[in-house]
């Protein structure tokens, strides 16, 4: 991906399937298998001991190694050579030694974790290799005018799966977000740079993205009192103090990370909720919920323009006799297939309704009579020419519809529905398959 001469690194992303968990413990290992199967619908493998691991890595290609730290046969150097084979590691091990997890942290590993208890491991693993499959979309800005460091950083965001895209100066994020209209997920800004500081930067972004949409990491080695508090109150979501070891930076972006996805998870789910009450699940038209949440906002501009608006009630002629004659499938499929005709001659304006069952109304503003029985009439005759069909069962049908519509100014929209049931039920009446305005 890029925009003009910046280009998003994302080679080293893939997806994490095919798991390899090495653990001498075989009830652990099995444990450990078993949830992780259970919860991403896909099978590890397990090998005991170094030897056995070896065998396996040589006879299939692993997107993540879960490994102990000691085994039974342990050579010293099995964790070195997994990196050197470009294998992504988390490991594990029980021992809480100050030395070898400072060892450990050197190699370029995914995270390293204590096995205190097993419920603590199946969490933190979960939502490890949940977050490792969300980050293979998440671009990461890193911002430093040092190329040394934004390396390292570049380093440790690869290990993690991220696509990452880099910049010398502050200037150059605010120009690619806000000038160029460029998209970044989360920035990991430097404070001391050139043409604007981290400091600037976060003010100009927070003008434009609340902190929710672009989390910022602020880094820094300046020695500057109340610094940290600055970068908060500007809108940094973090604020890490150099020199800082891998596993902080790693640590503090891993939460950003679950932060940002826990509120995309959120919204979509509040935009869900909020869908749900206004739309019907089978039809995806809109419900009565939001006719009258709509309605009076149609009348009172109506009045205001002295231009009438019109309702349409809409039945499926003899729908009993399709359910019982092709079943409940089919008479839901037909419920489909005329909401479906109705979207597509209405007016984008227009608003098409399920009212219940099988009847549905058309919500039109600025409507004349005329106009009113010219595309009620053009309705009828798209939905009789328009047979449903039931591809399940290889089942096509024809179904019509009667339609009362109604046309005026009444400020109580109910006074309309009635008159346009009442001629509904009037054509429905005089034969069925026609209209009456």
């Amino acid at each position: 991906m890029q925009c003009d001469q910046y280009s998003i690194i994302n080679s080293h992303c893939k997806a994490i399937k095919h798991i390899l968990i090495i653990e001498d413990s075989v009830s652990l290992g099995n444990h450990l298998k078993e949830m992780i199967d259970e919860y991403f619908s896909f099978r590890c493998d397990i090998a005991t001991t170094e030897a056995q691991a070896n065998e396996m890595i040589r006879r299939k290609r692993y997107d993540l190694i879960i490994t102990d730290v000691y085994l039974p046969d342990s050579s010293g150097n099995f964790l070195g050579e997994l990196v050197r084979n470009d294998l992504r590691l988390i490991v594990m091990t029980a021992s809480d030694n100050d030395e070898l997890r400072s060892s450990i942290l050197t190699l370029p590993i995914i995270d390293y974790v204590l096995k205190s208890d097993a419920k603590t491991l199946v969490d933190y693993l979960v939502n490890t290799i949940q977050r490792l499959n969300s980050n293979r979309d998440t671009v990461i800005g890193i911002c430093d005018d040092s190329k040394i460091s934004r390396h390292l950083m570049a380093e440790l965001v690869k290990s993690q799966n991220l696509p990452y895209i880099e910049f010398a100066n502050g200037q150059e994020v605010y120009d690619f977000l806000v000038k160029k209209n460029c998209h970044m997920d989360v920035l990991v800004s430097d404070y001391e740079m050139p043409k604007m500081n981290g400091l600037e930067l976060i003010r100009h972004l927070r003008h434009e993205y609340l902190t929710c949409e672009l989390p910022i990491i602020a880094i820094s080695s300046s020695d500057k009192p109340h610094l940290t508090v600055q970068f908060l109150k500007a809108g940094a979501n973090d604020y890490i103090k150099k020199p800082f070891g891998n596993e902080e930076l790693c640590t503090r972006l891993n939460l950003t990370l679950d932060q940002l996805y826990a509120n995309r998870r959120n919204k979509a789910l509040r935009i869900a909720l909020e869908k749900a009450a206004t739309h019907d699940f089978l039809t995806q038209l809109y419900n009565r919920n939001f006719f009258f949440t709509q309605i009076h906002h149609i009348t009172a501009d109506a009045i205001r323009q002295k231009k009438p608006y019109g309702i349409l009630m809409i039945d499926i002629d003899h729908f009993k006799r399709i359910n019982d004659t092709y079943g409940h499938h089919a008479g839901d499929t037909a419920i489909i297939h005329l909401a479906s005709i109705l979207k597509n001659t209405a007016r984008t304006s227009d608003y098409c309704i399920r009212w219940g069952g099988e009847e549905f109304l058309i919500l039109i503003p600025h409507v004349s009579t005329k106009e009113l029985a010219q595309f009620a009439e053009r309705l009828r005759t798209v939905v009789e020419k328009s047979p449903v069909c039931v591809v399940e069962e290889k089942l096509t049908f024809n179904i019509t519809i009667s339609i009362g519509g109604s046309v005026g100014l009444s400020e109580n929209s109910q006074t309309m529905i009635s008159q346009a049931d009442a001629l509904l039920y009037d054509a429905k009446n005089s034969g069925r398959n026609c209209v009456k305005i």
